[in-house]
């Protein structure tokens, strides 16, 4: 949740004032064109009591969290609670993948209360070859003392796509046409799909929080917007194209990027950003020309596809992820299921029958049923006890970009698991994380699969707590999380070395490298000597680009083939940066099920090197 709330409180003309606080609420929110209004209801035309709900994106994006914004009126004497249950599904062959999310807003007596919700996803996983790609994001409200409602929407999503966040703008000048280009351009190839080009949005209601952007692969806006966005929205477009998005700022024609207030880094040639990037590119500022932008964007990579496809490769082109190798191969038994139904059946059939409750004393069966369904209850549990265990055990790979001029560390985790018995599923997270689950190779002991024999995904935000089928028992299940974590830690370069010595480097990490390189302003790059810890300092000596090359692709070579991608980008022309590894870094490592025993965490760490 985030968002910016108003209040009034009534007096004499508590009515009056209510309705007019109401009305300017709705003049703020629902005056621009690009939102989607998924509700828009007087819920009590005596008190003027109303409801506004509105998606920030039209349509909304096909994964991550959808900003809504939520405007309540009380015209009511008495201080309310709105209670809002989202229900955002996605139809897959004959399954449906659901997230529900809970949200509250207190009104207080003859106010409005204005709030930007991030409402998680339904990711459309499983078959998608039936092309059914739509999404249906049902939502009830409880109002203390008025009564309950419900309302419903029903959107296409992107397909075939990369999925695009276009200002309004940006927008009005051609996306009709963009549309058309994109149908000919579908329909001439054997990619199918819907002709969504983009998500329009109004750039007073960009949120300021990345996880607001996250279900997107680019954003556009021109020039001109990016500087009138609000410093929080902003910074949250910013730190959405450090873990992976791809800023497009689209300059008229003597448009200075220097007046952009980027990092320094975006402004050279490199145009990486972390693990995402910006493009600065030229247009009239009068029209963009369909056939470029189309071309630009029609081979760009997919979040949703990443999710759906990119963890589940088991082809020459596409090997099986290297992270859930590490699990080792294990045989799901599933004869001792059969011999456990076969035996159950004989038990229960011929047996109780015959000899347990033979027909002279049939009344038998209300006793021997019940005890032996128990028994078997018993001996099963004891079974999956014995050979599996409580919980289950797992490896991370965790991605850690530092970036000192912002205090943040933006971290990328890639996590799998193999659970025995699950007493419970549920987890919490203290922090702002993404989690997002990913489909694995089809086999016995997976079940979110990219085929139409994958389970259906059911998931529950509340607050920090997540719930549902993120874990199961007797299950092997792989996620992707994303987060910022404020932090002072860093590397630093220690000052008053005499000219022309190898540098030496200071730890505030907080946890200890076992091996780092550094790059210097002339591209010449250096080796630590050994493990450097906290609050030390290390020496370096000379190396060259093919030594960390190979190096930096050994560190990663778990990760996901995506992220393996943005990983090898980071060592595009790199000046003034470090690369490390490491064991384990408490502070940035995202723990979800507690139950789960994490081993052998593999930590990868890259980011600026400031002076001391």
């Amino acid at each position: 949740e985030s968002g910016d709330a108003t209040d009034a409180e009534g007096g004499g003309m508590n009515f009056l004032k209510g309705c007019i606080l109401g009305g300017l609420a709705l003049l703020f929110v629902g005056g621009a064109q690009a939102r989607k209004v998924i509700a828009d209801v007087e819920l009590d035309a005596k008190t003027g009591t109303r409801i506004e709900i509105l998606s920030v994106f039209d349509p909304p994006p096909p994964t991550g969290y959808a900003p809504m914004r939520v405007v309540a009126t009380n015209g009511t004497d008495k201080d309310t609670r709105w209670s809002l249950s989202f229900n955002c599904s996605a139809q897959q062959y004959r399954s449906q993948n659901a997230h529900d999310s809970e949200f509250a807003l207190d009104v207080p007596a003859h106010a409005t209360q204005s709030r930007l919700f991030l409402v998680p996803v339904a990711v459309n996983y499983g078959d998608n070859s039936y092309g059914n790609n739509h999404q249906q994001m049902r939502v009830h409200l409880d109002v203390e003392g008025i009564g309950s409602r419900d309302f419903h929407e029903y959107d296409q999503r992107t397909d075939g796509f990369p999925a695009i966040a276009i200002s309004k703008q940006l927008a009005d000048n051609g996306i009709t046409r963009f549309e058309d280009e994109l149908e000919t351009r579908m329909k001439s190839s054997s990619r199918g799909g819907d002709q969504i080009f983009g998500s329009r949005f109004d750039l007073e209601e960009l949120p300021e929080d990345w996880r607001g952007l996250s279900g997107f692969d680019v954003l556009m806006l021109t020039h001109t917007e990016w500087q009138a966005l609000k410093p929080g929205a902003r910074l949250a477009a910013a730190q959405w194209a450090r873990l992976g998005g791809r800023l497009h700022i689209y300059m008229s024609p003597g448009a200075s990027a220097a007046s952009l207030d980027l990092p320094e880094e975006v402004l050279t040639e490199k145009k990486n950003m972390s693990l995402g990037g910006v493009a600065l590119l030229s247009w009239d500022g009068k029209s963009l020309p369909a056939t470029e932008i189309v071309d630009r964007y029609w081979l760009g990579k997919q979040r949703v596809k990443e999710l759906t496809d990119g963890y589940a490769g088991m082809s020459a082109k596409k090997p099986e992820w290297a992270l859930l190798r590490t699990l080792g191969e294990r045989s799901f038994a599933s004869w001792q299921v059969l011999l456990f139904l076969v035996v159950f059946g004989i038990l229960v059939g011929p047996v109780n029958l015959f000899i347990l409750a033979p027909p002279s004393r049939r009344h038998r069966l209300f006793i021997t049923t019940p005890l032996l369904s128990l028994g078997a209850s018993a001996v099963m549990i004891t079974v999956l006890l014995v050979q599996d265990g409580i919980g289950g055990g797992g490896r991370r790979l965790v991605v850690v970009n530092l970036e000192p001029a912002e205090t943040t560390a933006f971290v990328t985790q890639e996590q799998v698991c193999r659970t025995g018995l699950l007493t419970s599923s549920g987890f919490e997270l203290k922090q702002a994380v993404l989690v997002e689950p990913v489909a694995l190779p089809d086999k016995p002991w997976v079940k979110l699969k990219n085929t139409s024999g994958s389970q259906a995904v059911q998931l529950r935000q509340a607050g920090s707590q997540f719930s549902g089928n993120f874990f199961q028992s007797r299950a092997e299940q792989g996620q992707l999380l994303r987060a910022t974590v404020p932090t002072r830690a860093r590397l630093e370069l220690k000052k008053g070395l005499p000219v022309g010595a190898a540098p030496e480097v200071i730890s505030a990490l907080g946890f200890t490298v076992e091996e780092a390189f550094y790059v210097d302003a002339e591209g010449t790059v250096w080796k630590l000597t050994g493990p450097l810890a906290t609050g030390q300092i290390g020496k370096t000596e000379r190396s060259d680009p093919k030594t960390l090359g190979s190096w930096w692709g050994k560190a990663f070579e778990l990760a996901g083939s995506r992220t393996r991608e943005r990983l090898v980008e980071q060592l595009t022309q790199p000046r003034e940066v470090f690369f490390a590894k490491a064991n384990r870094a408490p502070d940035f490592t995202l723990d979800t099920l507690k139950s789960i025993r994490w081993t052998d965490d593999q930590v990868v760490v890259f980011g600026s090197m400031p002076k001391s």
